[in-house]
């Protein structure tokens, strides 16, 4: 992919779709096997992806916020130079994506807690473990998929 442009639509609407609906799903089937027959651990670990993906999504549209901010007023500063056309062109993928490694940790947090204190077949401190390598795994996931274009920035 060339620095000029952003992936296909083809292709980051079931990245998207896949992150989000996917985090659901391995919720599901890690606290299947970490706590089973427990509605609870299961309604926790389902939501626990999705909702770090949310979060996430939020927090860098207000990350990239201050950066906005900061080329608005270096744009007013030099206004005595024409903007290239060049740099117009070129595609933007506002700073701030990392954000979505702490907002998984602390999504996970609170899902392993639960899970943990329920868990019948690890100790709390192993089920903790789990969840947070899982969010942190995510996190990282969404956050380079993010900073590549792959995970388009939300938009009007």
């Amino acid at each position: 992919m060339s620095p000029n442009k952003l992936p296909s639509p083809w292709l980051t609407v079931p990245i998207f779709f896949g992150l989000f609906f996917g985090g659901g799903y391995v919720g599901i089937q890690v606290s299947r096997v970490l706590a089973p027959d427990s509605g609870l651990a299961e309604f926790v670990s389902f939501l626990t992806l999705p909702i770090a993906f949310v979060i996430g999504i939020v927090a860098w549209a207000g990350a990239a916020i201050p950066s906005a901010v900061l080329r608005l007023v270096m744009l007013v500063l030099r206004r005595d130079r024409s903007p290239s056309v060049e740099g117009g062109s070129k595609a933007i993928i506002p700073p701030g994506s990392s954000v979505f490694v702490p907002a998984a940790l602390v999504t996970c947090l609170v899902a392993g807690t639960v899970v943990g204190a329920i868990s019948p077949s690890l100790g709390f401190g192993w089920v903790l473990c789990l969840y947070m390598g899982l969010g942190l795994g995510y996190g990282v996931t969404c956050w380079k998929l993010a900073s590549t274009g792959y995970l388009q920035f939300p938009r009007e």
